[in-house]
């Protein structure tokens, strides 16, 4: 019964494995569906710039690091620098499409 108990708790690990994924589609929907409703691209482009490294930070504190070990910290932190660059990569391109001259 214990064992039933402990496997159906909310777990730091599950919250993150659910919540980051989840906040990642979120983001992208609503700003595709933004840029078609005329959302000014500054208030698009400030929330890219600004809400994945409140997100990685929170991450980083929900990170238990007394029960995982040094190799799924490792996997953690190499998990961080793939979303780091993929995040860095996006405000490139909406900073190009949206401050960009292109006519």
């Amino acid at each position: 019964m214990a064992d039933d108990l402990q496997t159906k708790k909310w777990t730091k690990a599950k919250i993150r494995k659910i919540l980051g994924p989840t906040l990642i589609v979120a983001g992208m929907l609503y700003t595709v569906r933004s840029h078609f409703n005329a959302c000014p691209h500054e208030v698009i482009l400030a929330g890219w710039a600004i809400a994945p490294p409140i997100w990685l930070f929170i991450e980083y504190q929900l990170f238990d690091r007394e029960k995982e070990s040094p190799q799924e910290f490792e996997h953690f932190k190499y998990g961080q620098q793939l979303v780091r660059n993929v995040w860095i990569g996006m405000v490139i391109f909406l900073a190009a499409l949206y401050l960009g001259k292109w006519d």
